[in-house]
């Protein structure tokens, strides 16, 4: 029984020292650093590392062989004073047999005790504290991460320095009086770039720069104040997650307090799905998404067919093309742009579908081709129609229908039944040019045209104002004999009239360029004087939402007459040679040899080159820096569009300028070719029509968004249908 008990007591004691052992073996002894690295006899130094013993006389810390006191300790920590004796060389670290040798301490006046913050962008201040920082020699000087700092503050134990642009993370380091300290480690913070720039709520965006913490809630990300949601994080890059009500503004990044700024975040609506042609056929066809808020980087948009990826073909800010893949069946399409998305119609796979229409709008009589697949080889058998009314099909083959517009005919999507088979195609517009009228009433050098809300067309010429009603008959509204006489219809006696204004009340205002007046018109053809004894020639005529009557000369700028007569000031001093309008604060208005459409902000009376690029002719759509127009001549407003549309007459068509971003489009002329000089007469679709319009051709549009155009020399109006 002895000799078991002192068995198991032997077996008890090696266990405990195997336990012992392989404690040791899991914590070597290392020295990770110590600080300060330098100061005078009895500076206190914190040492770091693993493997110390928590029994202060089991450590032995000496300094360059000198032997020092320890007045503190754990496993990972010792704390101990510089020896009186110690001399400049490396500090040594020892537990039962085991030794470590670290870095070198240096004995001497300057010593860094710490650093607060440890971690900030540029510009951060830095506490410095220890010793030795007054020079006789000259101030400190400080880096960080060998990067100048300037100090904005110092004495002899403390250093304010602010942290230098672009420093990067590195030790902050003290010299004076020809000697040197390290310290710790500044952790620079920096946002270098986001991806991407531009989103909503939800989408993902990949933070890179500097400095982030490893710990995954010690980085605080917010989007222009509103916090986000972290994801994953390394050193150089963050993954994070865009509030639900982001807005534009710098991303952000707050680490121990220390806040870092980034670049803006844009916050975009989510994108919006306007047309998909076709809307059916077999896998490999040819898909286009035209809408909204795209984005113009492959790799930020994505689309599905019923949940199947597709590959994009091309992509722009409003449309995606691609083509159906393999496996793709039936259902919705969905676009995803940057984390939001948005689902469309139904894609149908199958052999039937519509691709375009060529051209996409006509008037009654109008010959439209319908690209596609699937179609029957009989004419008869396509069933084509626009809103119910049916199209007659003239030539058929399995790819291309020809149909005739037939009258009645309205905007909206076409349909092709073939057998059992149904497809939608793209929206067809009932739109065109056509002549509405020609005759003596535009011939002798018309000047001013308004329309008023029933449809009825008004012109003025020389001393008569006609009307043509909406089915192109007409005569005489008022006007007689050359004079400057009030009365009603033929009894009123007009000089010259020139420009031309309508209010909501049906009201027409003229510019009589003789008598340097303006006459009042009112819907039953009553003639009165409304403002007269104008210091200048009165041409061109505008009116504002508010009724206020502009009034422009060729010579002496723009001039503002209050709805109610009472009161006239100059609003611009420049001349106007072309009919000029106003819309939203600003009048606009052509530099016809310029080649520009300029504008006023009548409340800050500032004027700047809007639309089209001074100097440069030519026959361009695009924003702002890249349309070009032609010879600009007359402007109207469509408040229903908020568009200008201007007469670009030496390109002989009608042009768009967008009043938010001046970007230049072209509703129709030039026979579709964006060619300078294509003139013609000629009625048809859009794209087809041909004009022979002057820099002194008149413009205006209806309630309902129909345009008419003054060909003055032929002595036609046309009317080009735009609903």
């Amino acid at each position: 029984m002895k000799q078991f008990l002192f068995f198991l007591t032997c077996a008890v004691v090696l266990l405990a020292a195997c336990k012992k052992d392989h404690k040791e073996a899991a914590a070597p002894l290392t020295v990770s650093g110590f600080l300060p690295n330098s100061g005078n006899p009895g500076t206190v130094v914190t040492i770091r590392g693993t493997g110390f013993s928590s029994t202060l006389d089991a450590n032995e810390v000496s300094f360059n062989g000198v032997t020092a006191r320890v007045m503190s300790a754990n496993d990972t920590v010792l704390i101990v004073q510089a020896p009186d004796k110690g001399t400049t060389g490396p500090l040594t670290v020892k537990n039962g047999e085991r030794k470590v040798q670290a870095a070198a301490y240096t004995y001497q006046a300057l010593s860094i005790h710490g650093i607060s913050p440890a971690n900030g962008p540029e510009g951060t201040n830095i506490y410095i504290s220890g010793a030795g920082f007054a020079g006789t020699n000259g101030p400190a000087t400080v880096t960080v991460n060998g990067h100048s700092a300037i100090i904005s503050n110092s004495n002899d134990t403390l250093l304010v320095a602010i942290v230098p642009a672009g420093a990067g993370a590195g030790a902050v380091e003290v010299a004076v009086n020809n000697t040197h300290a390290a310290g710790p480690v500044f952790n620079f913070q920096s946002i270098t770039a986001i991806k991407p720039v531009k989103g909503g709520a939800g989408t993902k965006v990949i933070v890179t720069g500097t400095g982030f913490d490893q710990t995954l809630a010690n980085n605080l990300v917010a989007f222009n104040g509103t916090a986000a949601t972290v994801l994953s994080v390394t050193p150089t890059s963050m993954v994070v997650i865009a509030p639900d009500n982001v807005r534009t503004g710098p991303v952000s990044l707050t680490v121990n307090g220390q806040k870092t700024a980034g670049p803006v975040f844009t916050q975009v609506p989510a994108p919006s799905i306007k047309t998909v042609a076709p809307l059916s056929g077999p896998v490999g066809t040819m898909v286009t998404v035209q809408g909204d808020n795209f984005s113009e980087l492959p790799e930020e948009d994505s689309a599905y067919i019923n949940g199947t990826a597709v590959r994009l073909l091309s992509v722009a800010k409003n449309q995606l093309t691609f083509t159906v893949p393999a496996g793709a069946t039936t259902g919705a399409i969905k676009v995803v742009v940057n984390g939001q998305q948005v689902t469309g119609p139904q894609y149908t796979v199958q052999a039937l579908g519509i691709s375009q229409l060529l051209p996409d709008n006509g008037l009654e009589g109008s010959v439209i081709s319908i690209k596609g697949t699937g179609f029957d080889l009989s004419p008869g058998n396509n069933h084509v129609s626009v809103n119910g009314v049916a199209l007659t099909v003239n030539t058929a083959t399995d790819t291309l229908l020809t149909v005739t517009i037939p009258n009645g005919i309205t905007t909206g999507a076409v349909n092709i039944t073939t057998g059992s088979l149904s497809a939608t195609g793209p929206v067809f517009r009932r739109a065109g040019v056509s002549t509405f009228y020609a005759g003596y009433m535009v011939q002798k050098n018309p000047r001013g045209m308004v329309v008023d809300s029933k449809g009825n067309v008004y012109i003025g010429n020389h001393e008569f104002i006609y009307k043509i009603a909406p089915d192109g008959t007409g005569g005489v509204f008022v006007g007689s004999v050359r004079g400057n006489v009030d009365g009603v219809g033929t009894n009123a006696q007009i000089g010259l009239a020139y420009g031309l204004a309508i209010d909501a009340q049906d009201n027409i205002y003229m510019a009589d360029a003789i008598y340097n007046n303006i006459r009042k018109i009112s819907p039953a053809g009553v003639v009165t004087t409304f403002f007269s004894n104008l210091d200048n020639s009165p041409r061109y005529m505008s009116i504002d939402a508010a009724g206020n009557i502009y009034v422009g000369s060729e010579y002496n700028g723009t001039y503002v007459i209050k709805a109610d007569g009472s009161q006239i000031t100059q609003a611009s001093r420049g001349g106007f040679s072309t009919a000029f309008t106003c819309a939203n604060g600003y009048v606009y208005w052509s530099n016809t040899d310029g080649n520009l459409v300029l504008r006023y902000n009548m409340t800050t009376g500032q004027s700047e080159f809007f639309a089209g690029m001074w100097g440069q002719n030519g026959y361009v759509d695009g924003p702002k820096g890249t349309g070009k127009l032609d010879g600009p001549s007359s402007l109207t407003y469509d408040p229903l569009t908020g568009i200008i549309y201007v007469i670009d007459a030496n390109n002989y068509s009608i042009r768009t300028i967008s009043t938010v971003d001046a970007t230049i489009g072209t509703i129709t002329g030039s026979g579709g070719t964006y060619q300078s000089g294509q003139s013609g007469y000629k009625d048809g679709t859009l794209t087809e029509a041909l004009f022979t319009v002057g820099q002194g051709s008149s413009m205006a549009v209806d309630k309902q968004g129909n345009i008419y155009v003054i060909e003055e020399y032929p002595g036609r109006i046309r009317k080009i249908t735009l609903k």
